[in-house]
């Protein structure tokens, strides 16, 4: 049984984001149910380029899997570990990153450890 769209509610303001259940609504009412873009034009008061822009994503949000984004960040519990780890005992003062990283089992590039 395919999903089915949202009501049609939608009340969209110009300059303010699409939510995603209407994004997903216009991918299903134009490729499942045919509905030319013309129609989805007048029905959600947008413009062309915005339909084609919203019926060309590979996912509703654009979802990019490949990109990592910003390193992480470690947060405050993470800097308290680390230096509690580093004075317990002299050979661990030593900052080694690869070790610190595989003993504390950070997620964190260098740049911000």
């Amino acid at each position: 049984m395919p999903p089915s769209t949202p009501p049609l509610d939608f009340d969209h303001k110009l300059g303010d984001e699409i939510p995603t259940n209407h994004k997903e609504a216009i991918r299903q009412l134009h490729w499942v149910g045919k509905l030319p873009i013309s129609r989805l034009e007048s029905r959600y008061k947008l413009g062309k380029s915005t339909i084609r822009r919203i019926l060309g994503y590979d996912a509703p949000e654009r979802a990019r899997p490949n990109r990592k984004g910003r390193p992480q960040k470690l947060t405050d519990a993470q800097v308290d570990v680390i230096i509690e780890y580093c004075s317990e005992n002299w050979e661990q003062r030593i900052l080694d990153y690869e070790a610190l990283v595989i003993e504390l089992k950070l997620k964190c590039t260098a740049s911000t450890l």
